[in-house]
């Protein structure tokens, strides 16, 4: 008989719990800074996230699939290998590198913690996102430069990625602010 196959416990819920079945790395970073708090920086978060999928890549439990699209962008698909294995959820080290979040609420957790809590977690989402777009405007700039026949095939794509940079922008900004201004109000937040 087969033993099981230890998983850090976040990937456990995201693979298993949650069944994403054909993914991304962007797609299973922005869902694990959605169920914990354990990573205050995006880009701790995406080196976690490449390093398991390295390693399920390795043992055999996903494959790479390429998109084609303009851009390539790497999405990941279980294999036969993974379904016909059986995948338990290990301990979390007690030693993490990870840098953790302060917690100030510990026993009582009041609705303006909460409030600041989600905010937080809003914010840091939509800064993974504003990062993507902008790589993504900056790639549109460089095929422009580099095929000016194309440009403008390529200037409504760009077009859109500078509006939804914009947005996401703004309410990046309008996140920092609330966060800032309740800060100040209430320092011990």
């Amino acid at each position: 008989m087969k033993s099981a196959v230890k998983l850090h416990p976040f990937i456990y819920n995201l693979l298993i719990e949650k069944d994403f079945d054909e993914f991304g790395a962007t797609h299973l970073r922005d869902a694990l800074l959605k169920i914990t708090d354990e990573y205050a920086d995006v880009a701790e978060a995406r080196k976690f996230i490449r390093r398991q999928l390295l390693r399920l890549e390795s043992l055999g439990f996903i494959d790479k699939i390429e998109t084609s699209g303009g851009r390539s962008k790497t999405l990941y698909k279980k294999t036969e290998n993974f379904y016909s294995t059986t995948f338990i959820p290990r301990k979390l080290p007690k030693n993490s590198r990870l840098i953790a979040l302060p917690t100030n609420v510990k026993p009582s957790v009041s609705d303006v913690d909460l409030f600041l809590v989600d905010l937080m977690k809003e914010k840091i989402v939509h800064e993974a996102k504003l990062a993507v777009i902008l790589s993504e405007i900056e790639e549109y700039q460089s095929l422009m430069e580099r095929f000016p026949t194309k440009k403008r095939c390529l200037m409504d794509l760009f077009q859109q990625a500078k509006n939804q940079s914009a947005e996401l922008l703004g309410r990046v900004t309008a996140l920092s602010k609330v966060l800032g201004h309740h800060s100040d109000e209430h320092p011990v937040c």
